[in-house]
């Protein structure tokens, strides 16, 4: 797979046998979303990291990222990845939803396992993203995955700001109710 944009655009990364990597039509509709938004930080929490396709997307295009991944093996990928570039991953290598930290992040970007319960690893997001931040959900549209109705569910103070579909991924852009009304965007 290639970067699509930023300072490492046209950049080959390796992708692990057992990732499901995000898609460059959904990783390049995902920055020109965010391009909309000023943050104040530009921290970028990768959740589920596998190949690190997009939060090296995220690194290309000028922001802070960490990466989180439970499978050591790749994890090594990972890091030979940001080598590639000549950079040095800041990884964590756990269970994303026991990841421990006092940093709140502008985007938390949820892409887990899609067999997984989207409530709790919504609720994680929740604790780790900024009160200004974003939270984006990638999903297959082919599965029963209803994000409002898992909203309603866990009742946090986040609404939907923008739902695109491209083919059987879904993405849903979840900020909280009292900060989407001040925000500007252009």
């Amino acid at each position: 797979m290639y970067l699509t944009g930023g300072q490492f655009k046209g950049q080959k990364i390796e992708v692990p046998k057992n990732v499901k990597p995000t898609l460059s039509k959904v990783r390049e509709s995902v920055f020109n979303i965010l391009s909309q938004y000023e943050f104040k930080n530009n921290t970028f929490l990768d959740m589920f990291s596998g190949s690190a396709i997009i939060g090296l997307e995220a690194l290309s295009r000028g922001y802070r990222v960490k990466e989180l991944e439970i499978n050591p093996k790749t994890a090594k990928i990972i890091k030979s990845n940001y080598e590639k570039l000549k950079l040095k991953a800041d990884l964590t290598i756990c269970n994303s939803l026991n990841y421990k930290t006092q940093e709140k992040y502008d985007i938390v970007y949820l892409d887990p396992p899609w067999e997984m319960d989207y409530k709790n690893i919504i609720k994680k997001a929740y604790e780790l993203v900024s009160s200004n931040g974003i939270i984006i959900v990638e999903f297959d549209t082919t599965k029963n995955i209803n994000i409002k109705e898992i909203l309603n569910e866990i009742n946090l103070d986040l609404e939907i700001i923008k739902d695109k579909k491209y083919a059987r991924v879904g993405l849903i852009f979840l900020k909280a109710k009292a900060q989407f009304s001040s925000d500007k965007t252009s």
